[in-house]
């Protein structure tokens, strides 16, 4: 079986290795022939590599493997869908964005053309599953991490020390990070925040700083930047309560390294995320865009006793579940599944 990878393969650009990266070196590994598309930085460059390869590289592939995400980047999805399908090749759609379910409620006619034309659709959560099974029968494949890239250390008696990983972009709401901050500092003066990921340029982290000079935790804040995924285990220890502050989302790849590393999280209850951990026992869950609620959840794990080591060991449980080893077997049975249907 030859694979085709229609996705953003972006880390050229300074991105961090994102998921369809890292599923082309495991499947390279296993010594399955892969052939990916795009690594092109802007958005219409990109759509126009990823037709030119389906066509160029017509003979180099078996079946594809195509990301869908919402708003102008669902055109991809589409256009490649087309040209696919008109050359009889066999692909599985994967659903990544958390906004997919509005996107489907505004256009259910793209989206279920588009869906009942794959060979088979998967989606990393039961949200997505649910939100569109309207349109297609969807299985659930799990995001993945590579559980042994993310040593253990339990957190039975945590440090105010707030660890954020995303992004800095608006749907991402980084900004509530240093409310929550400035709320943990009245009761513990040693709090301190470390935001790691690469600027968007939507002016997301301009607003961080801003807010964090208006609070007067400035000096408390650190902006490390994007970082590469071998370093991100590292930038994980140095905290032991894990923020999520995201409006919009699926199932976080950071939410499971969090866990896996051993830390506590505290997330926004929005998309995925309820469907991915359950609240009290892997993660405590609050409404979006609410410091105060968050800020609350966080003192708890600091002061409730027991709750930071049932949290911690939970979670890591969950994210042990959701090992590369286990999804790539998944995905391979799926992949080949799709490809013996054109055979």
């Amino acid at each position: 079986m030859r694979v085709l990878l229609v996705g953003n393969f972006l880390s050229g650009t300074g991105l961090t290795i994102g998921y369809c990266e890292q599923l082309a070196s495991r499947l390279a590994q296993r010594g399955i022939p892969v052939v990916t598309t795009s690594a092109v930085a802007s958005k219409l460059g990109r759509l126009r590599d990823m037709l030119a390869t389906v066509w160029r590289r017509r003979d180099d592939y078996d079946v594809a493997h195509v990301d869908v995400f919402s708003g102008a980047a669902f055109v991809w999805a589409e256009a490649v869908g087309v040209a696919l399908q008109l050359l009889r090749k066999p692909f599985v759609l994967t659903l990544r964005g958390g906004n997919l379910p509005a996107f489907a409620a505004r256009w259910p006619r793209r989206v279920h053309r588009l869906l009942r034309s794959a060979a088979a659709v998967t989606a990393p959560s039961r949200y997505l599953a649910e939100a569109l099974r309207a349109h297609a029968e969807i299985q659930i494949l799990p995001n993945a991490v590579e559980i042994v890239a993310y040593p253990f250390s339990p957190r039975v008696q945590p440090s105010p020390r707030l660890i954020w990983l995303r992004s800095l972009h608006q749907v991402y709401n980084p900004a509530l990070a240093v409310e929550v901050l400035s709320r943990i500092a009245i009761h513990y003066p040693e709090a301190t925040l470390r935001m790691v990921g690469p600027d968007k340029g939507d002016g997301a982290r301009g607003a961080v700083e801003a807010r964090a000079r208006e609070l007067g935790v400035g000096a408390r804040l650190t902006l490390v930047g994007g970082v590469p995924k071998s370093e991100v285990a590292a930038e994980l220890a140095r905290g032991d309560i894990f923020l999520n502050t995201t409006d919009v989302d699926n199932t976080p790849v950071s939410l499971l390294e969090a866990m896996a590393s051993g830390l506590c999280v505290v997330s926004t209850n929005v998309g995925g995320v309820p469907y991915l951990v359950t609240a009290e026992r892997d993660a405590l869950l609050v409404p979006p865009r609410d410091a105060d609620a968050m800020a609350a959840a966080v003192r708890r794990v600091l002061e409730e006793p027991g709750l930071a080591a049932r949290l911690s060991a939970s979670g890591h449980e969950l994210a042990v579940s959701c090992d590369w080893s286990a999804v790539l077997e998944s995905l391979l049975g799926i992949l080949g599944a799709a490809a013996r249907t054109e055979a």
